[in-house]
């Protein structure tokens, strides 16, 4: 494996990393210049070939001795954490927030957005727009992730049931106003107006996303008929079948998993049990993605209280809980604890899992630039040590701490 683009002075060069593949670990140096990957080969070979970069006196060289390296992970589906939710739209909250994320190995975010109503869904992204893209020692803000309001009441969730609504002529005109941010929609296809607001997503560029649906077979293949996607988080919000008579009609759970679409998982080990867990890497394989699902109680003691929009929750038993309800509010863990999780309490492949929370959201954000160890891509990159625990992350080509001094 050689693999570089046309020559550079790199900025930074790390040395014998090992990136987790299906036959074995492939150990590689990794050469970066102006945040981006300009050069990938084995251990050993000479980066100074004709066409890599060359290396001069004094570049820095991280040794990683082995330790696993990995792009920077991707989390499509999170509300907030550390005691800020994206839809405060405080910009020291998100300061912070994407400070602490990045600290975890988590790179790229997507800011999700609860249901709410038009006026308070414009203010909002009006406040979160301007974090949208990449800062020194952050996390990126990939786009803004709308997770309603054209939700199904009957399987709201945590999302209060008043604010869940068909789309209106005032909500085109908003998502039509400000696709730019926008990266996401999460929808129930079987509400009126939705396979059309599905089209007009396709259109703009926004990701269509299925979820919190209470529709069956037919609501799905009309959604997808119409452009969506991708499938917000498996099991969460869904339908699962019914009987009529004594055929059985498949719910918006059992098409998802028999569809082509990449579709999420929260693998806090909360929302899902193991079966669970284990049954959707089988149904969509390479196209699942781990999501987060947190909420501002992510990184919070026990005990902590936040909203959720309207919606009051608290953290209890390590997950987020609607206030007087039996019902999650939420999780309270981040992709990192994830990855540990599924790799060392299930027994998931490494490799297989960190693809999940980099190269396959990536591919549904249709970033081909993020997600991947290879030249020509951002310089996000996470070594880990053996317990799966951080050891180092460089944002943007920059080793965070070192070049950068997040607060």
């Amino acid at each position: 494996m050689t693999s570089s683009t046309p020559r550079h002075r790199p900025d930074l060069v790390i040395r014998a990393a090992s990136i987790p593949r299906p036959d074995g670990p492939e150990q590689v140096d990794v050469a970066i210049a102006a945040g981006r990957i300009v050069a990938v080969q084995r251990t050993g070979n000479q980066l100074q070939a004709a066409d890599a970069p060359v290396i001069e006196a004094g570049v820095p060289v991280i040794e990683a001795d082995g330790a696993v390296i990995s792009p920077g992970l991707i989390d499509l589906h999170l509300h907030g954490g550390f005691g800020t939710s994206f839809g405060d739209g405080d910009p020291d909250g998100i300061a912070v927030l994407t400070e602490n994320l990045a600290r975890r190995g988590i790179s790229t975010v997507q800011a999700s957005l609860v249901s709410a109503t038009t006026e308070q869904l414009d203010a909002m992204i009006t406040a979160i727009s301007g974090a949208v893209g990449s800062r020194p020692g952050r996390a990126t803000i990939a786009g803004i992730h709308l997770e309603g309001p054209f939700l199904s009441q009957d399987q709201a969730g945590a999302h209060d049931p008043a604010a869940l609504r068909s789309p209106t002529a005032a909500d085109l005109e908003l998502i039509a106003a400000e696709a730019d941010p926008l990266t996401m929609i999460t929808l129930a296809p079987e509400l009126p107006g939705v396979p059309e607001l599905i089209s007009r997503c396709s259109e703009l560029g926004i990701v269509a996303a299925i979820g919190h649906s209470n529709g069956d077979q037919d609501d799905f293949d009309a959604g997808v008929a119409a452009g969506a996607s991708h499938v917000t988080h498996l099991w969460s919000g869904q339908s699962t079948f019914t009987r009529r008579g004594p055929w059985r009609v498949p719910g918006i759970l059992e098409a998802s998993l028999a569809s082509g679409l990449t579709a999420e998982i929260i693998a806090d080990g909360k929302h899902l049990p193991p079966t669970l867990l284990e049954l959707a890497r089988r149904s969509v394989a390479d196209r699942l993605v781990v999501v987060s699902d947190a909420t501002p109680g992510a990184g919070m003691p026990e005990g902590y209280r936040y909203p959720l929009g309207t919606v009051h929750c608290r953290v209890q038993d390590g997950v987020g809980m609607v206030d007087g309800q039996q019902v999650f509010g939420g999780s309270t863990t981040l992709l990192d604890e994830m990855l540990r999780l599924l790799v060392q309490d299930l027994g998931w492949p490494l490799h297989e899992v960190l693809a999940m929370m980099t190269s396959t959201p990536a591919a549904v954000l249709g970033r081909s630039d993020l997600g991947v160890i290879s030249p020509g891509a951002c310089a996000d990159l996470v070594l880990w040590n053996p317990d799966l625990t951080v050891r180092e992350v460089i944002i943007g080509g920059r080793r965070l701490g070192r070049d950068d001094q997040p607060r």
